[in-house]
C-alpha cells in the first residue's frame, strides 16, 4: 500500500485521546437516559391507569452504577513547532521518529492520539501488539447537591381534591385514587369504577404541585 494511502487509513482510525473519552461517556450518559425515559413512561401509565394507580406502584428505575472499560490502543503524540528549532515530526505507530533531548525541551506536546488496536489494525499496519498500551477507565454517577433528599409536596390531599373537584363526575360508586410523583411534582387524581371484573376510568386530573394548576385532564 502506498505511503500516502496508509497515512489516509491512519488517520481515519486515529482520534485525540480526550475526543474518545468525550464520546464513551456521552454514549453511557445516553444509555442511561434512555432507562430514565422508560422508567418515566411506565410510571406515567401506572398514574394514568385506574387498576394500577389503585395498588399505588411505583416505577423501577434501573441504573448503571459503575461502567469500566479497558482500550487496548496505540499512541501517538503530536507536537507543536519548536519554538528555536525545526518542528519535530509528529510519532506515530507506522512510522516512529527519533526525537533529540533539545527538541523536547524545545518544542510542547500537543495532543495526544490513540489508534484502536484490533486484527484489522494488527494486519494493515503490521504491529506489534506488545508494543500496545492499555487505558482503563472507569465512570461511575455521582448526585447532584441535595439529590437525595426527599422531595416534599406542598399541596395536601385535601387540597388537590379541591382543585380536582371541578373536573370530576357525578357517581356514587366512583372511586378515587391520589397519587404524587415527586419526580415530575405532579399530583394524579384518578376518578374511576369498578363493574365485575372490568375498570372504567371516569376521569383523570393532573395537578402541578408548584403552581397548583391542572396540566391535563381527560374525561
Amino acid at each position: 500500500m502506498a505511503n500516502g494511502t496508509t497515512q489516509r487509513v491512519a488517520d481515519l482510525l486515529s482520534a485525540p485521546m480526550e475526543a474518545v473519552i468525550t464520546s464513551l461517556g456521552v454514549g453511557i450518559a445516553r444509555a442511561q437516559r434512555e432507562l430514565d425515559r422508560n422508567a418515566i413512561a411506565t410510571q406515567r401509565e401506572i398514574d394514568e391507569d385506574p387498576a394500577l394507580a389503585e395498588l399505588g406502584l411505583q416505577a423501577t428505575w434501573y441504573q448503571m452504577p459503575r461502567v469500566e472499560l479497558e482500550l487496548t490502543m496505540a499512541i501517538a503524540m503530536e507536537e507543536k513547532a519548536p519554538v528555536k528549532a525545526t518542528a519535530a515530526a509528529a510519532i506515530s505507530p507506522i512510522s516512529s521518529a527519533v526525537i533529540s533531548p533539545g527538541a523536547l525541551v524545545n518544542s510542547r506536546l500537543a495532543q495526544l492520539h490513540i489508534q484502536p488496536v484490533n486484527a484489522t489494525y494488527n494486519n494493515q499496519f503490521n504491529y506489534n501488539v506488545n508494543a500496545s498500551s492499555k487505558m482503563k477507565l472507569t465512570i461511575v454517577p455521582v448526585p447532584p447537591p441535595a439529590a437525595d433528599a426527599v422531595v416534599v409536596a406542598k399541596l395536601k390531599n385535601d387540597e388537590v381534591l379541591a382543585i380536582a373537584q371541578p373536573q370530576l363526575v357525578s357517581d356514587a360508586n366512583a372511586r378515587l385514587a391520589v397519587n404524587f410523583n415527586g419526580q415530575g411534582r405532579l399530583w394524579f387524581v384518578m376518578q374511576y369504577k369498578i363493574t365485575g371484573d372490568q375498570t372504567q376510568r371516569l376521569a383523570l386530573v393532573v395537578i402541578d404541585d408548584d403552581t397548583k394548576q391542572i396540566v391535563k385532564q381527560v374525561k
